[in-house]
C-alpha cells in the first residue's frame, strides 16, 4: 500500500507526515481568493452560451464545475505547492546510537534468535545500515543496561546487564554530547525499563536542546505462550506462629484452563504447596497463599510455580519478597464497662501471647475499676487516658459494652486521631451497651466505625432493635474466608470447615447499614436465625480511616465457641490471637524508616524515608537524621537523611547497594523537640538485593512507551521490519542546526491523474448531452 501510495503522490506519507504544506509563489491567501472568484467569473463569461444549448440545465452546470475545477487545479498547480521540511546537513551534525544490553534482549524469538540479534546485525562495522547513517553523520554508538558505556570500536553485545535503565542510557549520551551538534539518537530496545526512575527532568532536557529520541522497537509485542508471577503481596513485619496470607498475581498467555503447582519456601525449606488454576476468561488472576513464620528474624520467601510445558520463559516463574519476624510487643487498651463472659474469655485467650499485652480498664462500679495488664501502679490511675501523649502510647484500643457517656467528647476525638493521625487499629465489641445501644450516633467513634448506626430511641419505630438475642450460627464472606485475621487453620482449604464447627452466637447488635468503604467479613447466617426480619446482618466489618483500620466485632457472646468446646479446642484463643495481632499489625512508631520495596536489584538506586515525630505523634522538622546501613558483607556505612520540605517530619537519603543479600537499615533521630529520655531514638528496617531476575518480568515490547517517547521529543518509532528507512527519512529532523527544504508537489503523478479525470468527465457529460 506504501508502495503505491509513493507512486501517485511521489513521497512516502511519512514526509506529508513530517512537513508543512505550502505554495512557492508566496501569495496571500486574499489574493488567491481573488483569482479563483476571477477565474470562476471569467469561465462563466466564456462559456454561458454553451450553457443555453445543453437541455438539462443541472448538466450545463456541471460541464461548468468540472472546467472550472480543471482550471482551478492548473492554477493551483502553477502556484508551485511543494512540502517545507526541516532537514539536517549531511556530515554536520552527531547521531547517537544507543543499544539495550540488558539481559531480556537475550531471550530467544519465534526463531530461536535472540531479539537484540537484529540491533547487532544492523550495527555490524560494515552493514549497510551503518554505512548510510556514516554517509550522514559522525555516528557514536553507546550499550547501556544498568550503566551506559561507550563503544569505541566495534560492538559487541552479550546480552548480561541486570537492569534496563534508559535514563541512565539517555543522560550518559547527553554527558558525553554536551557541547557538540547532536542531530539525534536511535535507541535500539524493547522498552521494558525496570529501573523506576522519572523520566520528566530527561525529556526536558532533550526538549531544551531539541534532540529527538528515534526509538527501535525489537522483540514480541505479547508472549504466545508463558506464565509469570507479576506481583506478591505479604505483610512486611508479622510475628512468630502469626498466620499471614500473601497474595500472589499470575498474568498468563496460551494457558488458560491449564493448571500448575505453586511452591513457597522459606529460604530452602518447603513450607507451603497451592494448586493454581489459569482462567480462560482472564490473563490475569490472583491467589492467595497462607505462611507462619515459627521464629524471629529477616525471613525470605520464595514463590514458585512449576514450569508448564511450551512455557517460553522460565526465569519469571519465581518471586521472592522479605518479613521481618519479630516480637510485636505491641499493647492494646481495652476498655469494658461491666464484667462479663467476653471480658473474662478474650483476657484469658491472649494471656500467652508474647506478641500483645492487653492493658485492661474494667468498671466493676460507679468510679470504681479494675485494672489488669499494667506495668506501673500509675498506669491507667484515673481512668481512660486524657492526654494524646498517654493514650498514643498503646498500638490499639478494644471497646466493649461501654457507654458513650463514660468518654468526653475530647477524649473520642483523641480516639479519632488515634487511627487517623497516629495510625493505631480499633475494634469496638458488640453489647447491651455498644455501637447504637451504647449511644455513639454523631459522635467521633461514629465517624471512624466502618458502619452506620441506628438511629436513637426518639427516632426510630419501636419495631426496630438495636441489639438482639437469639441463636444464629457466623457465616464468612468470600472476603473474610481469606482474609488473616479470620484463619483458624493454616492447612489450605480447611478454613470454612473449621468455621462450621464454632458455636452459635446468643446476640448481636444491629446496624442501619455498612460504610461505602467498609469490608464485610462475616454474616449472620440467616438459614438459623431466630430473627428472620434481620436476614444478613453484618457481624465482622472492618474498613481504613486515614493511616489506621477500624473493624466492628457486632457480637458480644464470642466466648460460646471455648465454653461449649473442649478444654483442648483452640479455635477461640486463635481467632482473638490472630485478631488482635492483625489490629495492630499496621501501627506505626513515633520514629519509623521504611523502603519502597521489599527487593532491589544491584546499582539500583535505593530510596529511604523516615518519619520523625514526638510522643503524640506531631511531627518534627529540626530532627537530625542518620542512617546507618550494614552491608550482607558485614561493611557498615552512614547515610545522613535530609527532611523533605514538601512534607512535615520526613527526611529521605539514597543508598546505592553493589551486592547480594540482606541489607539493615538503622535510623537514628536527635531533636531538641523531644522529650530528654528519647533525644535519640531508632527505627529499623531491611531489605534484600538480588540480581539477574527482574529482566525476564513483563519481557515484551513496550511498543505504547516506545512511540510517547520518539513522539515527546519529536522523533519516529520503527519496527525491525521497517528501520531500512530510517537512514532517509531522519535526515528530515528538527533541530538547532537544521535548514528549511521545500519538496516541489506540482510534478506528482496525481496531478496529472486529476487533470485527466477532469478532462473525461466534462468529455462523457458532453457526450450524454449531444454536444459532440
Amino acid at each position: 500500500m506504501e508502495n503505491l501510495f509513493t507512486f501517485f503522490f511521489k513521497y512516502r506519507p511519512f514526509f506529508f507526515q513530517r512537513g508543512e504544506f505550502t505554495f512557492q509563489w508566496g501569495l496571500s491567501y486574499w489574493t488567491i481568493g481573488l483569482l479563483i472568484v476571477s477565474l470562476a467569473a471569467l469561465l462563466f463569461l466564456v462559456y454561458r452560451h454553451r450553457l443555453l444549448q445543453v437541455k438539462r440545465r443541472r448538466a450545463g452546470w456541471g460541464l461548468l464545475a468540472l472546467r472550472c475545477a480543471f482550471f482551478l487545479v492548473l492554477l493551483l498547480l502553477c502556484m508551485r505547492p511543494g512540502l517545507v521540511l526541516s532537514r539536517l546537513v549531511p556530515k554536520e551534525n552527531l547521531l547517537a546510537i544507543l543499544v539495550d544490553n540488558s539481559r531480556s534482549m537475550g531471550i530467544p524469538t519465534e526463531t530461536n534468535q535472540p531479539r537484540g540479534q537484529k540491533a547487532e546485525e544492523l550495527l555490524a562495522e560494515e552493514s549497510d545500515f551503518l554505512e548510510a547513517l556514516d554517509e550522514k553523520f559522525y555516528v557514536r554508538l553507546f550499550q547501556f543496561d544498568s550503566q551506559v558505556r561507550r563503544v569505541e570500536e566495534s560492538l559487541e553485545l552479550d546480552w548480561k546487564g541486570d537492569q534496563t535503565n534508559i535514563v541512565k542510557g539517555i543522560e550518559g549520551v547527553l554527558t558525553e554530547t554536551k557541547n557538540l551538534p547532536l542531530a539525534g539518537i536511535l535507541l535500539f530496545t524493547d522498552g521494558s525499563d525496570n529501573s523506576y526512575r522519572d523520566f520528566q527532568e530527561v525529556l526536558a532536557e532533550l526538549k531544551a536542546r531539541q534532540i529527538p529520541i528515534h526509538t527501535i522497537g525489537l522483540g514480541p509485542e505479547s508472549l504466545t505462550r508463558d506464565v509469570e508471577i507479576t506481583h506478591v503481596s505479604a505483610p512486611r513485619v508479622s510475628a512468630p506462629e502469626t498466620l499471614s496470607v500473601a497474595r500472589v498475581t499470575f498474568r498468563h498467555s496460551g494457558f488458560g484452563g491449564s493448571r500448575g503447582r505453586l511452591e513457597v519456601r522459606e529460604g530452602n525449606t518447603l513450607v507451603q504447596t497451592k494448586e493454581v488454576h489459569f482462567p480462560r476468561d482472564s490473563d490475569t488472576f490472583t491467589t492467595e497463599v497462607k505462611i507462619i513464620p515459627k521464629s524471629e528474624g529477616i525471613k525470605s520467601y520464595h514463590f514458585s510455580l512449576k514450569p508448564l510445558e511450551g512455557e517460553e520463559i522460565l526465569e519469571n516463574n519465581t518471586r521472592t519478597t522479605i518479613m521481618d519476624v519479630q516480637n510485636l510487643a505491641a499493647r492494646i487498651l481495652y476498655v469494658e464497662g461491666h464484667p462479663r463472659w467476653e471480658y473474662k474469655f478474650i483476657r484469658r485467650s491472649m494471656a500467652e501471647d508474647k506478641n500483645v499485652r492487653l492493658v485492661t480498664l474494667l468498671r466493676t462500679a460507679l468510679n470504681k475499676f479494675y485494672r489488669q495488664g499494667i506495668e506501673e501502679e500509675t498506669t491507667l490511675a484515673a481512668g481512660f487516658p486524657s492526654e494524646r501523649e498517654e493514650l498514643f502510647q498503646y498500638q490499639g484500643i478494644l471497646f466493649g459494652s461501654v457507654e458513650s457517656s463514660f468518654f468526653t467528647y475530647p477524649q473520642m476525638e483523641m480516639v479519632r486521631d488515634f487511627v487517623g493521625k497516629r495510625g493505631g487499629g480499633f475494634m469496638m465489641l458488640g453489647g447491651s451497651s455498644s455501637f447504637a445501644s451504647g449511644q455513639y450516633q454523631n459522635t467521633p467513634i461514629e465517624e471512624i466505625l466502618p458502619v452506620w448506626l441506628q438511629a436513637s430511641d426518639e427516632d426510630r419505630s419501636g419495631s426496630e432493635s438495636m441489639y438482639a438475642q437469639g441463636e444464629s450460627k457466623l457465616r464468612l464472606t468470600d472476603q473474610g474466608l481469606n482474609h488473616p485475621a479470620l484463619q483458624l487453620s493454616s492447612i489450605e482449604g480447611n478454613n470454612a470447615s473449621e468455621w462450621d464447627e464454632i458455636p452459635v452466637l446468643t446476640d448481636w447488635n444491629v446496624v442501619r447499614d455498612t460504610k461505602s468503604g467498609a469490608t464485610v467479613l462475616a454474616r449472620l447466617d440467616t438459614s438459623s436465625s431466630l430473627d428472620p426480619d434481620q436476614p444478613g446482618i453484618p457481624l465482622v466489618v472492618f474498613q481504613r480511616y486515614g493511616r489506621g483500620h477500624t473493624l466492628a466485632l457486632l457480637t458480644g457472646s464470642s466466648w460460646r465457641w471455648q465454653m461449649l468446646e473442649d478444654q483442648e479446642d483452640q479455635k477461640h484463643e486463635t481467632f482473638w490471637r490472630q485478631m488482635l495481632r492483625w489490629l495492630v499489625r499496621s501501627a506505626k512508631n513515633p520514629i519509623t524508616v521504611e523502603t519502597k520495596r521489599e527487593v532491589y536489584s544491584q546499582n539500583e538506586v535505593v530510596d529511604l524515608r523516615a518519619e520523625v515525630s514526638d510522643k503524640a505523634f506531631n511531627r518534627i522538622n529540626d530532627a537530625r537524621v542518620e542512617a546507618t546501613i550494614t552491608s550482607p558483607s558485614g561493611e557498615i556505612f552512614t547515610l545522613p537523611l535530609q527532611w523533605d520540605a514538601q512534607e512535615d517530619g520526613i527526611y529521605r537519603g539514597q543508598l546505592t547497594p553493589h551486592e547480594d543479600g540482606f541489607y539493615a537499615v538503622e535510623i537514628k533521630a536527635t531533636a531538641s523537640a523531644l522529650a530528654e529520655s528519647d533525644k535519640e531514638r531508632q527505627a529499623k528496617t531491611s531489605f534484600l538485593t538480588s540480581t539477574g531476575s527482574r529482566e525476564y518480568f513483563e519481557a515484551f515490547q513496550k511498543k505504547d512507551f516506545l512511540e510517547k517517547l520518539a513522539q515527546e521529543t519529536g522523533g519516529n518509532y520503527y519496527t525491525a521490519s521497517d528501520v531500512e528507512r530510517l537512514p532517509e527519512e531522519i535526515l528530515y529532523t528538527q533541530s538547532q542546526t537544521s535548514v528549511i527544504e521545500v519538496l516541489d508537489l506540482w510534478d506528482m503523478p496525481f496531478n496529472l491523474v486529476l487533470l485527466m479525470a477532469l478532462l473525461f468527465g466534462e468529455w462523457i457529460l458532453r457526450r450524454r448531452e449531444g454536444l459532440i
